[in-house]
């Protein structure tokens, strides 16, 4: 067992008795931080593990990719596992306590992104994809390395939309489209221009069934991520969360049944915020 196995077992162990407390999962991103800038192999193959643990399946992927041989089946059956689920893309990853390199990353990319009130931070979520090599913008025509990889409900199939289409309300009026559906909403929100904002210059998220945005305070709240019991419980959120009315109705179970609601998995969690009382609220559907 070499330095980095050994430090990886601790960290692992650690976040395992913790029931992966936020102090552990900064710990392993930092690790994932560390291991990153190292250039020895063995690093490299520690990363993966981290990687996995934390469920950042695509990272996962590209950095086992290039370490393995033809002759380590091991190693190629481990790829084949990785390259299915990396279409999941990292954003059902355990979430990264505030601060790091990842974020401080996305806060500089979200600089040269419009600021999408509903939708705050899109990159994280992942619902614009960061390419290696340039497309085209259907709308405008520009190369873009950002593209949409949300719902967008128009007759037309598009392919690449950029952020500043999406934001400008440019994109809906040329296609018509809308980036939410009207009658999944919360109710409650009675201004125009909040719905207008919402459906035509703010991007959506992907659900397993039909998209459902939620309001409170009189607008319509912020999507902060996909998330899971143990995320909630990571953020400290389940009692705010269980004194939603969408809760209410599963009576005394209510904590048990949020236990089922795992990240990724066939009951996915929403979590939203308000922007204005800064409430938590969620909504979950099945595949």
């Amino acid at each position: 067992m070499n330095f980095y196995e050994q430090q990886y077992i601790e960290l692992k162990e650690e976040y395992e008795r913790t029931d992966g407390n936020a102090a552990s999962v900064q710990a392993l991103y930092e690790y994932k931080d560390f291991l990153e800038e190292q250039a020895a192999p063995e690093a490299k193959w520690v990363l993966v593990d981290v990687c996995e643990t934390l469920e950042l399946w695509k990272t996962a992927y590209k950095t086992l990719l290039p370490l393995v041989t033809r002759d380590n089946k091991k190693a190629q059956k481990r790829l084949s596992k990785l390259q299915s689920l990396k279409e999941q893309g990292d954003k059902f990853a355990l979430r990264r306590p505030k601060g790091g390199k990842d974020q401080d990353r996305q806060l500089a990319l979200l600089t040269k992104l419009p600021f999408f009130r509903y939708h705050p931070n899109p990159l994280a979520t992942e619902a614009f994809q960061l390419l290696d090599s340039s497309v085209t913008c259907d709308c405008c025509g520009k190369s873009t390395h950002i593209s949409y990889d949300g719902p967008f409900y128009a007759v037309k199939n598009i392919a690449h939309l950029c952020p500043e289409c999406i934001a400008s309300g440019e994109a809906a009026r040329k296609y018509d489209g809308v980036f939410q559906d009207e009658c999944t909403l919360d109710s409650g929100v009675e201004s125009p221009d909040k719905l207008d904002e919402l459906i035509h210059r703010t991007p959506g998220y992907q659900g397993w069934q039909q998209e459902h945005w939620r309001a409170h305070c009189g607008d319509y709240c912020a999507f902060i991520g996909y998330v899971g019991y143990r995320e909630l419980k990571q953020m400290g959120i389940v009692e705010e969360i269980l004194e939603d009315s969408v809760c209410d109705e599963w009576g005394t179970a209510a904590e048990q049944l949020l236990m089922d609601v795992v990240n990724g998995g066939s009951v996915q969690g929403y979590l939203f915020q308000c922007l204005h009382c800064g409430k938590h609220l969620l909504w979950i559907d099945c595949d």
